[in-house]
């Protein structure tokens, strides 16, 4: 959560009504150093719902990647994943890319957009869609990747698999997908890709121009420390 006060409510009824909510099912809220009333919003709203969910507090914004991994390395359970505070993949599929990993032999679950049974209701503005293709294609470019969709905001692991890759993240902005993608292909991990229901949803906390130099810089600095060479 980043400045989420305007809708982590909403959120925070959605997952309540839905099958995440459940005593087996580990929530955590991550607040990324918000300036704004996210963190009271958020407690006000579990409090009038029966979903059992904490809330990490970071004292400073450091990036969604730094909150993510946060989180993760913040959870207890067998399966882990992380989701955007909008859920703009929403509980069903959410619940679905944790039954990919419960169910084996996939070690990695990458939900993606770009898959032919893909379905997306509501699609993003066309500057936002193009400089998203635009990046993946400069990944593949700087042999970064070989999957259509790395930035859709929702990836689930085994337990061990995840504290393996985030406890070496070093990308803390939103190009941190790359690193963990890149990073868990070279170890040997079993990764699946699959799609998606996906609904673009107003005040993305992205700014197509801004964040993505930014995320063209990481994506350099991937490619120089991890010694990538090579289009994909």
């Amino acid at each position: 959560m980043y400045r989420e006060a305007p809708r982590i409510a909403g959120t925070i009824h959605t997952l309540a009504a839905s099958s995440l909510n459940h005593p087996g099912t580990e929530i955590i809220l991550v607040d990324d150093g918000s300036d704004d009333d996210t963190v009271a919003v958020a407690r006000a709203a579990l409090a009038a719902t029966s979903l059992a969910a904490s809330i990490l507090c970071l004292e400073r914004n450091l990036g969604k990647g730094g909150a993510v991994r946060a989180g993760v390395l913040a959870s207890a359970g067998r399966v882990v994943g992380f989701s955007d505070a909008d859920l703009s993949a929403g509980a069903t599929e959410i619940a679905k890319c944790f039954a990919a990993v419960e169910s084996g032999p996939a070690q990695v679950v990458c939900s993606s957009r770009a898959m032919a049974d893909s379905v997306i209701p509501v699609r993003q503005p066309r500057l936002r869609e193009l400089s998203g293709k635009t990046f993946n294609l400069v990944l593949r470019l700087l042999g970064l990747t070989r999957f259509r969709d790395t930035q859709c905001g929702l990836k689930v692991f085994t337990h061990e698999v995840a504290f393996r890759l985030f406890e070496q993240l070093s990308i803390t902005g939103f190009a941190f997908d790359v690193e963990i993608l890149l990073v868990a292909e070279r170890l040997g991990l079993r990764i699946e890709e699959v799609p998606v229901e996906w609904r673009h949803v107003e005040e993305s906390r992205v700014r197509p121009m801004r964040d993505g130099l930014a995320m063209l810089r990481d994506a350099l600095r991937i490619r120089l420390a991890r010694g990538v060479r090579g289009k994909r």
